[in-house]
């Protein structure tokens, strides 16, 4: 009998540590972009040309990639986000240099973080909620003052919030521990300058090679204050 109940919980384990290792999203999604422009001083056609208009992220539980097809001086550029080291590395085609930033580095005053129950969209055949997140930059050299987003998820692309418990930076910490899930659809105004929306295209649950999230050796590492 022992011997019996003791298989059972050998057993009991081993499928819930399966179900739970399985339990958060990896894959591919790809994402397009559009822009509406609020400034005469600014085209669609140049904004499409310097930030892209689609990009492609890889996603494993502590870690993601985001490579935009930007088509500027830089060329394109990946962004690779490591949670468990606690660094961003942001990578342009054409600079020999990559900018290394800590994820809790966080510049901005927040302003608001709601979830938006009856603000709904379909996305991929599927309605999603929102949740807005709106924050001021503290930074002087910052490209944008204030940050107003809202970001749509579905809960069956579930991401471990506690990963991203220290990711500060831009408050993304507090998006993830609401949505437990990644945004698949994200509209952002830039007062007086533009508004953006990009959303999932397509979405493959597949694996990730680790291989994927090595660091360029052939560039140099600069690691910002």
């Amino acid at each position: 009998m022992k011997q019996t109940s003791l298989i059972i919980q050998i057993i009991f384990f081993s499928v819930t540590f399966h179900l739970s290792a399985q339990d958060f999203f990896e894959g591919e999604l790809n994402y397009k972009i559009e822009y509406e422009v609020l400034n005469k001083n600014i085209s669609v056609s140049i904004l499409e040309r310097e930030m892209g208009d689609s990009f492609d992220a890889y996603v494993k539980e502590d870690k993601y990639i985001m490579t935009y097809n930007s088509k500027g001086e830089l060329g394109w550029s990946k962004t690779i986000v490591l949670l468990d080291e606690g660094y961003t590395y942001v990578e342009y085609e054409k600079s020999d240099t990559i900018y290394k930033y800590p994820l809790d580095d966080n510049k901005s005053k927040l302003i608001q973080i709601s979830r938006n129950v009856n603000d709904q969209k379909k996305v991929l055949d599927e309605m999603c909620e929102s949740i807005t997140l709106k924050y001021e930059s503290t930074d002087s050299n910052s490209m944008f003052r204030v940050t107003d987003g809202k970001h749509y998820f579905n809960p069956k692309y579930k991401l471990n919030y506690k990963k991203y418990k220290n990711y500060t930076s831009g408050f993304w910490n507090l998006y993830v521990k609401e949505s437990k899930a990644i945004s698949i659809r994200n509209e952002h105004l830039y007062k007086g300058m533009f508004k953006s929306v990009s959303q999932a295209t397509k979405i493959t649950k597949k694996k990730i090679p680790e291989e994927l999230f090595i660091i360029n050796q052939d560039k140099i590492v600069k690691e910002t204050d």
